[in-house]
This record gives structure tokens, sequence and C-alpha cells, in this order.
């Protein structure tokens, strides 16, 4: 009887242990997000916004919470992409971000941005703003720009190997207006902005994807001043 019963005990364990690997088959454990990079300028002008991006490799496709925070400045948004209008003191500072999944893990990042005096004092009075962008990797880019309201600044991409790569250019203002052809479809290389009538820091923002999975930014910060400044 006893040995009996001790074939059973191994018979259901056996059972119970080919259960439990088809449980773990079939529901896989969550894993911890990757930040694969923070993507931002390095250098930013007091007063002004710019925008941060947190590129994330989310291998158990889980649904993600991002928690931003600054130790000064103001942050806008959320998500992977906020908007952060730096603080009007010049000094480096940091921008943490936490990304946590759907089970509770966690990894997290932190930006340092070097926030500068906006040093230009001669009006452009008919800007031409070329962004270079990188030939390889994903990369960063920003130019200022001192104007008058009201006027028209043409802003380009210069991107790499254009002939064999297709690329996706979405823009975006915190003023102003955006105009040119092929804005609406994303695929504006060029465009042309309009300062607005109020005196003030504006930056238009570019977000740049390709075919190879490359990410680029662009950035530049617009100080719009009174038709009597600076001569």
């Amino acid at each position: 009887m006893d040995k009996h019963l001790t074939h059973l005990t191994k018979f259901y364990a056996g059972i119970f242990i080919v259960l439990v690997s088809l449980l773990s088959c079939a529901q896989p454990q969550s894993q911890t997000p990757v930040i694969l990079e923070l993507l931002y300028p390095a250098e930013v002008p007091a007063s002004f916004d710019t925008v941060l991006i947190c590129r994330v490799d989310n291998p158990g496709s889980d649904e993600l919470r991002f928690q931003w925070s600054s130790e000064n400045g103001t942050i806008r948004g959320g998500g992977e992409s906020i908007t952060w209008n730096a603080p009007d003191l010049p000094e480096l500072y940091k921008i943490d971000v936490k990304v946590n999944n759907s089970s509770g893990k966690e990894t997290s990042g932190q930006a340092g941005i070097n926030v500068l005096p906006f040093y230009r004092t001669a009006i452009d009075p008919d800007p031409e703003i070329n962004l270079k962008l990188p030939l390889i990797g994903n990369g960063v880019v920003s130019e200022l720009s001192l104007v008058r309201p009201l006027t028209t600044s043409e802003i380009n991409c210069d991107a790499p190997l254009v002939d064999i790569k297709k690329y996706k250019y979405v823009w975006s203002c915190n003023g102003g207006k955006i105009q040119g052809t092929g804005v609406g479809d994303g695929t504006a290389s060029k465009i042309g902005w309009v300062s607005p009538g109020v005196p003030g820091n504006y930056t238009i923002t570019v977000i740049i994807t390709d075919n190879w999975g490359n990410f680029y930014t662009g950035s530049v910060y617009f100080k719009v001043v009174n038709p009597s400044c600076c001569g």
C-alpha cells in the first residue's frame, strides 16, 4: 500500500511539474524595459523651450509609464517625450526620467543640459537656417536666431544620403506659423516660419526618422524683439 502511494505521489508530482512548465511558457515573465538613449540638446538658451525624448526597448511589450522630473525649469507633456522650459539662470541642470512597466519593473536615465545666455545681438532680417544632421547614428542639432516680429525664416534640414534613405519630418512650434509643402504628410525637409507679432522666445522643433531606424531632433531658438531693438 505504501509503495502504491509512493508511485501515485511521484505521478502527480510529475504532472504538477509539467503543468508549471507549460504555464511558464504560456505566460513569460515580464522583462525590465531598457532605455536605448535620451535625445536632448547639450545646450539651451535661458528661458527657451526644448524637447527631450526617451527611446525605450520594451521587450515584454508591456504598458509603460514615464515619470519625468527636473531640479529646475518647467516640464510640460508626458510619455516618451516632454517639453522643458529652461530656467532664466544659466547653469547646468539635470532632468531625470523613470520608466516603469505594468509589472512594476523600472529603469531610469538622466539628462544634463547646460543653460546659457542668448548671445546673439545682431538682428537677421532674412534668416536662412540649415540644420545639418550627422551622417552616422542618431543626433541632436540646434541653431539660434534674433529676428523682428512677422519675419519669415527659412529652415532646412540637411539630411545625409537622401537618395537612398526615406525620411519623415514632424515639425512643431510654440508660436508663430509654420508653412511649406509637405508639412502635413511628413515629407517637408524645408519650411518657412513666420514669427509672431509679439516679442518673446520661440522654439521650432523637428523630429526626424528614417527607414534605417535612425532618429534625429532639430531645434531653432528664435528670440523675437521689438522693431526698435538692437539697431
